[in-house]
């Protein structure tokens, strides 16, 4: 019995093995087919659907975010729709009954063409079977789409009944219009049909692209392509988005700073970096160049892509290899003499003034940025042994690109014994910065690395990969170096780079309120082979010197004017932002001075109402000259006088010292459309009080904190 219960589920087992055999055979075969179909009969089967009418085409994913470190939109994708009807669709009666209130509300919306204009076409082409008829070429927005779809007679029955087409159209929208626009970058199709872009938006193309999915279309008379359905047939998947580590309260204050300072000097262009010391994240970053029309804009990458001789901020690594080297002392002395020293015949080193600064300390080199005593003690050492040289500078992070997130990373240039144009004045001009070019952020990278105890850490731009609250990736910080030099020698680079500011050519940037660690650099020009007196300035440092959080660079290129030195252009550049960096983000005791008499508060305008209870709690005496709404103040002694605001209700109120709240209930009553920079209550207003309302226009509004 035992037996044949075996041998029956042998014979069960050998059946099912033969069904899963032929199941395997016929799957097989189906593959087959299907990938002969896909690959050998693609174009047979295209063109069967071409004749047909019937196409799948690609529906573009919707493009990730950009955003700063707070969340703040720095670039994001705003849909936009093309409003398009087939006329052939409705019913009679659907249309019949709606074409005149729909040509009426075509002809209010667009405002391009009267009510029978509208009427006239969409009886015609319904009569033509003209099945796509673009209503305008201006888009719609978003908004405005549902409201259409919903409320519009005809339109409102939808595609299949009401014959409504809306095209969509992504637009790349920036925020914060010029505001780290060449960072944020952008992207576009080439000559051959290829990508092509800058900044983050081409570094990050991968991930913020997202998936396109695919609909199927059918073509009309005339060639078109019109969407079968509003679903797509394979759904797209949006693009992640990228957060960076831009601070963009900073990234404002830093780009009016340094725009206010090219103007001033008629300069070329500039740029600004700032990193975070312990991580090496960009919390800032400023490019501006000077335009045809003599404006600054940002148009190119100049922090990161633009290679130069960086002058005398390069000394920072003449004197680590000459400390690491050994031998020398800061207290030890050279002769620098009258200024000048002639290497060779007509090679001669200069000092920036024309009377020499005779018999210095190493320290006192350095504080003063002489040339002359920086390059001869360079040649003293290196003389004999330049590779050595060449070979800190390598180990310094100052020859290889430093491989940062954004691509088109400038590639350094330096000089070497092995090259024919190598001579014997080489090593000495190398020293205060010229024959090797280096970008601004590679400079940077070495002062912070100072700051940071030796620790070189890569700066990085973007932190995180999202997609909505979800984290993709995080990048963390990277450690190029871990100890950049010896302990004695990073001691005695943070104390040469104090003394800079507290005695050498940044001494005018010294603060009693934070202390400054830094370097000036003013290198000359290569102008058709030969320099010139047109100079590139920059000056590069951390602070507070004694607790580093923040290390930065100021580049202004080609400034012009009786200021041409890194000293005098860049370091007020530099503290100016420093202070607000301090302000914001530094947390420091600040001395209260109890002799100051009771001042009135800020209250400057706003609602009556609340501000004459305001008052009324503080106990402070108020008259009233006022009969609108919307109040402004004058003081009259210790008497606040309530008078009216300027602007009825057509023209432009005036919003200076109002809350942001109040400011945006009155502008947005009057359709204007509101830009804020800054914090805090209204300083100025971009279009001025009384004048007349244009609906839609903007108005921007700066904000500071009283």
């Amino acid at each position: 019995m035992q037996t044949k219960k075996r041998g029956v589920k042998r014979n069960i087992l050998s059946k099912a093995q033969i069904c899963f055999f032929l199941v395997f055979l016929v799957a097989l075969a189906a593959t087959f087919k299907l990938g002969y179909i896909q690959f050998s009969e693609d174009d047979h089967w295209a063109d069967v659907a071409d004749k047909r009418g019937l196409r799948f085409r690609k529906v573009e994913a919707t493009r990730g975010n950009i955003l700063a470190d707070n969340g703040a939109l720095l670039s994001t994708s705003i849909p936009f729709y093309k409003l398009i009807i087939d006329p052939t669709v409705a019913s009679d009666d659907k249309f019949n009954s709606g074409i005149d209130s729909l040509s009426i509300l075509l002809s209010k919306y667009f405002k391009e063409h009267n009510k029978a204009y509208y009427k006239n076409l969409l009886i015609s082409d319904r009569k033509k079977g003209n099945k796509y008829r673009v209503l305008s070429t201006k888009l719609i927005k978003h908004k405005d789409r549902k409201i259409i779809a919903k409320t519009w007679p005809i339109l409102r029955e939808g595609r299949n009944r009401g014959g409504v087409i809306f095209e969509k159209e992504e637009s790349r929208f920036k925020p914060y219009g010029d505001l780290a626009r060449r960072t944020v970058g952008f992207l576009r199709e080439g000559k051959e049909g290829n990508t092509v872009g800058k900044g983050l938006e081409y570094s990050f193309n991968k991930e913020l692209e997202g998936l396109n999915g695919q609909a199927l279309y059918k073509r009309i008379a005339g060639g078109r392509w019109i969407p079968m359905d509003e679903v797509a047939a394979i759904r797209s998947v949006d693009g992640y988005d990228i957060k960076t580590t831009i601070d963009i309260d900073i990234q404002e204050y830093a780009h009016e700073v340094l725009h206010t300072a090219l103007k001033k000097h008629d300069a070329n262009s500039g740029s600004f970096i700032l990193m975070e010391v312990s991580t090496g994240q960009i919390k800032s970053i400023v490019n501006l160049g000077k335009s045809r029309n003599g404006n600054y804009y940002e148009d190119y990458n100049y922090a990161i892509q633009h290679v130069t001789e960086p002058g005398s901020t390069i000394k920072l690594a003449s004197f680590m290899a000459l400390l690491e080297e050994g031998g020398i002392s800061l207290e030890d002395s050279i002769e620098t003499g009258q200024g000048k020293y002639e290497f060779y015949e007509g090679a001669v080193m200069k000092d920036a003034t024309s009377y020499g600064y005779g018999k210095l300390t190493v320290q006192e080199v350095f504080e003063k940025s002489s040339n002359v005593g920086t390059s001869l003690l360079v040649d003293s050492v290196f003389k004999e042994k330049p590779d050595k040289f060449i070979n800190y500078l390598k180990d310094f992070h100052l020859v290889d690109p430093l491989g940062f997130q954004m691509k088109g990373e400038g590639v350094s240039r330096i000089s070497t014994p092995d090259d024919e144009k190598w001579s014997g004045t080489s090593l000495p001009w190398m020293s205060i910065g010229y024959e090797l070019a280096i970008t601004p952020l590679q400079v940077l990278t070495l002062y912070n690395a100072v700051a940071n105890n030796g620790r070189m850490l890569k700066p990085y731009i973007v932190e995180e990969i999202l997609q909505g609250n979800h984290e993709i990736k995080e990048y963390e910080p990277v450690v190029l170096d871990s100890k950049i030099c010896s302990k004695s020698t990073l001691e005695n680079l943070q104390k040469m780079l104090v003394g800079v500011v507290e005695n050498g050519t940044a001494r005018n940037i010294y603060s009693e309120d934070y202390s400054i660690a830094g370097k000036t650099g003013t290198a000359q020009k290569v102008k058709s082979g030969k320099y010139t007196k047109t100079y590139f300035t920059s000056f590069a440092g951390y602070f507070p010197a004694d607790d580093p959080k923040y290390s930065a660079i100021v580049v202004i290129d080609e400034p012009r004017g009786d200021e041409q030195y890194g000293g005098t252009v860049c370091a007020p550049v530099f503290k100016e932002i420093a202070d607000r960096v301090v302000i914001k983000h530094i947390d420091r005791f600040i001395e209260v001075n109890e002799d100051l008499e009771m001042t009135l508060p800020y209250i400057k305008a706003g609602n009556y109402q609340d501000l004459n209870l305001l008052s009324k709690e503080l106990g402070l005496q108020t008259l009233d000259q006022h009969k609108n709404e919307w109040v402004r103040t004058q003081v009259q002694g210790d008497t606040i006088v309530w008078v009216d605001n300027r602007g009825g209700r057509q023209t432009v109120p005036d919003t200076r010292g109002m809350t942001l709240k109040d400011a945006i209930y009155l502008l947005e009553n009057q359709s204007m459309k509101v830009k804020v920079l800054g914090e805090g209550r209204v300083q100025t207003q971009s279009v001025a009080p009384g004048t007349k309302v244009v609906k839609g226009r903007e108005i921007v509004l700066k904000l500071q904190k009283s």
